[in-house]
């Protein structure tokens, strides 16, 4: 590159050079170039891989939150790990990868099920893909070189690409397969195999406690969205995944109550305002009838479980949805009603 004024070649543009590497240079035989990988490196050609990620991470604004939100959800796997030694995990920021063979597939989704739970019990929503095919961990020679400020993980294979395209296209927080994951869970271990629209759902719990938290997770958080006044396809989407996970909570449980008896007791609370009851309502294509027709007796144990004022607080803990005073002013009508 010439210089305008000097017509003069220029060899140094930048400030700042780059590192310099001393020793010889030398041609190699294209025949004897390598890759550089190490025959150490884990190769698995029958692998199911889970992708996992927290749901609205990147909006998170509050550097508390931020910081327990990683820390609450990295604790689960580090535990699921200790039991499970079959099964890899790789954790970075607020995503992980878990990955086993298939002859350990249900140590793998046990893992999974059991960070869930936890992560529900800690006001976290995770959304997950979870696929079958290849699954590789590579070591490189550079990395025998490697010193302490060096955290290096290098993996790929086609189960880790289809768990990211499940994770990243799906609307919900929940684990998303495929059609070939799906069969094999199905087919090995009888698991039921759920559906939204043209997706395949596998469920991770059962149990009304985990359920309890999920649901109500979702349906403050819904309505926190809603009572901010917002309309853009930002605020459409991530009412989606809420709204989907209630739906969820309806379909994998035995209870006819659940989770309607949580919106009942939540939306008879004199702070949610007629208009906002009435977004929720349509947001789930309900009616009020369907959600009042509860008898005492129906939302009884609901209602008088300490476990309620804890959930409204820490839906309104996520700071990835700007503040609104609706959730607050609940704690503090809960707690009466509680006391």
């Amino acid at each position: 590159m010439k210089d305008r004024d000097t017509d003069k070649v220029e060899l140094h543009k930048l400030p700042i050079r780059p590192m310099q590497i001393k020793g010889e240079i030398k041609m190699v035989p294209v025949a004897e170039l390598k890759s550089g990988k190490m025959d150490t490196s884990i190769e698995i050609s029958d692998a199911v891989v889970a992708f996992l990620d927290i749901l609205g991470f990147s909006e998170r604004k509050d550097d508390t939150d931020i910081e327990n939100c990683l820390l609450d959800f990295s604790g689960p796997l580090i535990l699921a790990s200790r039991k499970y030694s079959d099964v890899r995990f790789n954790i970075f920021s607020d995503c992980a990868f878990v990955s086993s063979s298939q002859d350990n597939a249900d140590d793998l989704l046990s893992s999974i099920r059991f960070a869930f739970a936890e992560w529900v019990s800690d006001g976290i929503l995770v959304r997950g893909g979870i696929a079958k095919g290849t699954y590789r961990e590579i070591n490189s020679a550079a990395q025998k070189m490697a010193s302490n400020n060096t955290v290096c993980s290098i993996f790929s294979g086609s189960a880790v690409v289809n768990a990211v395209k499940l994770e990243g296209n799906s609307p919900g927080a929940l684990l998303f397969t495929n059609d070939k994951c799906a069969e094999f869970y199905n087919k090995n271990y009888g698991e039921p195999i759920f559906s939204l629209s043209e997706l395949k759902i596998i469920g991770w719990s059962d149990e009304i406690g985990p359920l309890f938290c999920f649901a109500g997770l979702s349906i403050l958080r819904l309505l926190k969205l809603l009572s901010l006044s917002l309309d853009n396809e930002s605020v459409r989407l991530l009412s989606l995944k809420f709204i989907n996970n209630i739906q969820f909570s309806h379909a994998i449980t035995s209870d006819k109550f659940f989770p309607w008896s949580i919106i009942s007791i939540i939306l008879s609370s004199p702070v949610i305002s007629p208009s906002i009851r009435k977004k929720f309502l349509n947001a789930l294509k309900a009616n009020e009838d369907d959600i009042y027709k509860l008898n005492k007796e129906d939302t009884d144990h609901w209602f008088n479980r300490q476990d309620v004022q804890f959930l409204i607080a820490s839906a309104d803990m996520d700071s990835s949805i700007p503040t609104s005073p609706i959730l607050s002013d609940m704690i503090n009508v809960n707690k009466n009603k509680l006391t």
